[in-house]
């Protein structure tokens, strides 16, 4: 009856989590009166509390951040917008948004705050509950002063928690606990790019656990360890895809991602990095011994060549990735060994069976050609790069890559005269062509131009129509 929901009050007394300072003060309302020698007592003794709370985490090296007033403001501003719409049950309100009334009680407890797609949803329930939006089929949120203070405090209490978060693990760092981590009788966990110190290839593993404690692999569930911006740390090999190719040092893997088309996000997104910076990445494969117990053997350094969108015959898009085995030099061993040589390993998932890569051979004079035929000038771009010596400069690109699985052609149709910034750009699908022969650049969907053709030169559609669809555009679509 009074604003604070049952779950707060039941949490504060069992002592399983501080109150909120509204919450608090509601409880000593109700309870105790409410004059203001109470409520300042027992706000001293909930800071006291709070502060001793993060000073012990901290001292663990666990990363425990403050609530910044930042939030605190947000929580108030979303009290005060409640009550403007008469204060109604969150239960109430649930029944009208894709919110639940515990996520509810949580915000207006000021223990979390909303994305701002949530945000959304809880005013929509509320115009909901309070009528001032009738049409359940076209709910807006019509906006009033309240409504732009609330959306105003979320992005500085999100734009705080980010900071705090920082903070407190720069503090923890620092501090003589250090960061939290495995226990002390463990290695400690590695997480970056390359080798990890200590671990060559070849070493078994008996379970994912063992992976994230000698640090080749930090995820538990996942198969893919890294990010977007830095790249792929590891890859553990699933074996679900019917369709990947493992031919020992070459694997055409397939990404992550459940039903519905697979997205160039998370892992996948890592991996994508890895090509682009050529990045080195550790590979992981599933083997079973004799008795049928699932373990992990330690591949070595793999490197991501190439990467691209395919349509599966049950019509799901999927993203490739092609991994080459790094020489033995860049693993930190003279030879590396065979999957039969692990101790222990019975029949082997994915036997590493010799590999004969049959290279593709590109003619020098048709890319020599096609450059001619523009006077190196980029098709894209304009840009003609002359060298001291009084020549130029210009790439020759395969619209549709040679080889296997692309099986494009070395023929002038499907090649292009272009700067090197307009080669790479173009490899990595930032830049696309529409059969129109319009280039847009995918960083802010922009027509670049229109590409140059000249009656010696024609350009095959087709060629064009494969590399949209190659870096996730759906078939016959056109970029915009």
């Amino acid at each position: 009856m009074r604003g604070a929901s049952r779950t707060a009050v039941y949490a504060a007394l069992s002592g399983t989590r501080l109150p909120s300072a509204q919450t608090l003060d509601l409880i000593i309302d109700a309870w105790a009166g409410g004059t203001a020698a109470q409520r300042n007592w027992w706000r001293e003794r909930r800071r006291a509390a709070e502060e001793a709370i993060a000073e012990e985490s901290r001292l663990m090296g666990v990363a425990a951040p403050r609530r910044t007033p930042e939030e605190a403001d947000f929580a108030e501003a979303l009290r005060a917008l409640w009550d403007e719409y008469g204060s109604p049950a969150t239960e109430v309100v649930a029944r009208h948004c894709e919110v639940s009334a515990r996520t509810l009680d949580s915000y207006l407890d000021g223990r979390t705050f909303p994305t701002p797609e949530r945000l959304d949803q809880l005013l929509i329930g509320l115009a909901s509950v309070t009528g001032t939006d009738n049409d359940a089929d076209e709910l807006v949120v019509h906006e009033t002063s309240s409504t732009e203070k609330l959306r105003e405090a979320l992005f500085r209490a999100r734009t705080a928690r980010k900071a705090e978060r920082i903070r407190v693990r720069e503090l923890a760092t620092a501090l003589p606990g250090g960061q939290s981590g495995p226990a002390a009788d463990e290695p400690p966990t590695f997480a970056g790019i390359g080798p990890v110190p200590g671990i060559l290839p070849g070493r078994r593993f008996d379970d994912r656990g063992a992976l994230v404690r000698a640090g080749v692999h930090r995820q538990l569930m996942a198969s893919i360890a890294g990010s977007e911006k830095l790249g792929a740390e590891s890859v553990v090999l699933s074996g679900e895809h019917a369709n990947d190719q493992d031919h020992g040092d070459v694997i055409v893997y397939t990404g992550e991602g459940g039903e519905g088309d697979q997205q160039l996000t998370r892992g996948n997104a890592a991996l994508a990095t890895s090509a682009s910076n050529r990045a080195p990445v550790r590979v992981v494969r599933p083997i079973t011994d004799i008795s049928g117990t699932r373990a992990y053997y330690y591949d070595g350094i793999y490197t991501v060549e190439d990467y691209w969108s395919e349509q599966r015959p049950d019509t799901r898009r999927v993203w490739r990735f092609r991994l080459v085995r790094r020489v033995p030099a860049e693993q930190g061993v003279a030879n590396l060994p065979q999957l039969d040589e692990v101790e222990g390993v019975g029949a082997v998932r994915g036997m590493r069976s010799p590999l004969s890569i049959q290279r593709v051979v590109r003619s020098t004079a048709v890319a020599n050609h096609v450059k001619q035929i523009h006077d190196f000038t980029c098709q894209v771009c304009g840009v003609r790069l002359q060298l001291l010596a009084g020549g130029a400069y210009a790439e020759a690109a395969h619209i549709r890559s040679l080889g296997e699985p692309h099986g494009g052609a070395d023929a002038i149709a499907n090649l292009l005269c272009l700067c090197a910034n307009c080669h790479v750009l173009m490899d990595a699908g930032m830049l696309v062509i529409n059969d129109d022969l319009t280039v847009v650049s995918r960083a802010d969907s922009t027509v670049l131009g229109v590409l140059r053709e000249t009656p010696e030169h024609q350009i095959d559609r087709e060629a064009l129509a494969y590399h949209r669809t190659l870096h996730g555009m759906p078939n016959d679509a056109t970029a915009r």
